[in-house]
């Protein structure tokens, strides 16, 4: 019990339904339109880990977790994926979301979750939680173009559906997320439920998903999953391919699957939401500006709990030592960590010794991934230190391939 009245605790199977409807008062949907939310919920969401704040007998915030493991730069760390955040506007700037967040992260802690990670719908909140943005995404449109991938030798590319999707997918995905930080485990429910079942209300007018695959030697190799939207502009066509996602293994499998979208009849415009900062779609084609870039926003936020678990967890691009401050925004004094890098395997202690680098948990989040260089973050005042120091960090939290976060979750 908190003093004034406001209690945290888990949700019942009994309150699910309205636990739903704060969802929906929150982010403004009617939950008319989408039948089976409250099915996919009981199916996906683990109660024990499902907070919400009651005034009384009245729900007045929801907080929900779900256990995943993330893939880091070489390995993968265990996460607490913070999701379905929310408090009602009569309770606002009452401490309950800040109560609900402590609650994740003690639970997270219990579970044994070196980091914690969310798709923010406010970029506002989180960061003075210590959640930094550790990955990016790209809008990325491409016009349909006789010359995409022109001398290359592509892969086989096959079209599933529903069924055949749900059994090739999820393989794919994994050893896609063996490559690419960011990436998150994906249960066979949430395949079943988010991925492959489709949902009318997520259409707006397009086809359902079509799903392609990319095979070599017989050998999948990555997957696109899209919808088609047709449109004539003046008589002639006019439609748009929506990317929804897109795995590929190597540069060959990216190439061939955007040689697909570019050349489907009737749609020549191909238009991808969430595309990786490092997406090589520019580079296939013979006139690069049929390919452009967007708006780039956040989309992965960390917040590092474990510090000696989650640096151990990556591996790094070189070897070195560094002493790293890190402390919670507004809190007490930083706890010192040396992190000692041989063979590209992180060893991470506390120490006593002086620091090399200063930073609280947002900006540890935030260069975790390899997304952004510390010298950056010391640019903006987020990481103090040396420049020497800084030199060395650059080195170590680089990555070759960049963090991206496939879907909202």
């Amino acid at each position: 019990m908190i003093d004034d009245g406001l209690v945290i605790r888990a949700v019942t199977e009994d309150e699910l339904a309205a636990f739903r409807g704060c969802l929906a008062e929150a982010f403004g949907v009617d939950p008319t339109g989408d039948p089976d939310g409250l099915s996919r919920m009981r199916t996906l969401l683990d109660r024990s880990r499902s907070y919400c704040a009651f005034d009384g007998a009245r729900m007045v915030g929801t907080c929900a977790t779900w256990t995943m493991e993330l893939a880091v730069c070489g390995g993968v760390v265990p996460m607490a994926g913070l999701t379905m955040v929310t408090v009602r506007p009569t309770h606002r700037r009452r401490g309950v979301l800040r109560r609900m967040i402590a609650a994740h992260l003690d639970d997270a802690a219990a579970h044994g979750e070196p980091v914690s990670g969310l798709w923010a719908s406010d970029a506002l909140i989180y960061g003075r939680f210590g959640y930094g943005v550790a990955a990016e995404g790209d809008e990325v449109t491409a016009g349909a173009d006789d010359g995409f991938a022109r001398g290359r030798v592509l892969d086989d590319i096959e079209l599933l559906d529903d069924d055949e999707a749900a059994r090739a997918l999820p393989a794919i995905y994994r050893a896609g997320m063996a490559r690419r930080p960011g990436m998150f485990s994906r249960t066979e429910a949430w395949w079943r439920t988010r991925r492959i079942a489709d949902r009318p209300d997520y259409r707006r007018g397009r086809s359902p998903r079509r799903h392609a695959i990319a095979s070599r030697a017989g050998a999948a190799t990555g997957y696109v999953v899209y919808r088609q939207q047709l449109g004539f502009t003046d008589g002639r066509p006019a439609g748009t391919v929506d990317v929804e996602e897109l795995v590929a293994h190597d540069a060959t499998a990216e190439a061939t699957l955007w040689h697909h979208v570019t050349h489907l009849d009737l749609f020549p415009r191909v238009a991808w939401w969430n595309a990786p900062t490092d997406c090589l779609a520019p580079l296939f084609t013979d006139d690069r500006r049929r390919v452009a870039r967007g708006r780039r926003a956040d989309t992965l936020w960390l917040r590092v709990g474990d510090v000696a678990a989650a640096l151990a967890a990556r591996r790094y691009a070189d070897d070195g030592a560094l002493n790293l401050a890190v402390g919670d925004v507004g809190a007490g004094p930083a706890t010192t960590w040396r992190l000692t890098v041989d063979g590209g395997r992180g060893r991470c202690e506390p120490t006593d010794a002086a620091p090399d680098l200063t930073l609280d948990r947002a900006a540890l989040g935030a260069i975790y991934l390899g997304g952004t260089r510390p010298s950056l973050l010391a640019g903006a005042g987020a990481i103090r230190g040396a420049a020497a120091a800084l030199v060395v960090a650059d080195r170590l939290f680089a990555w070759p391939i960049a963090p991206w976060c496939p879907e909202i979750f």
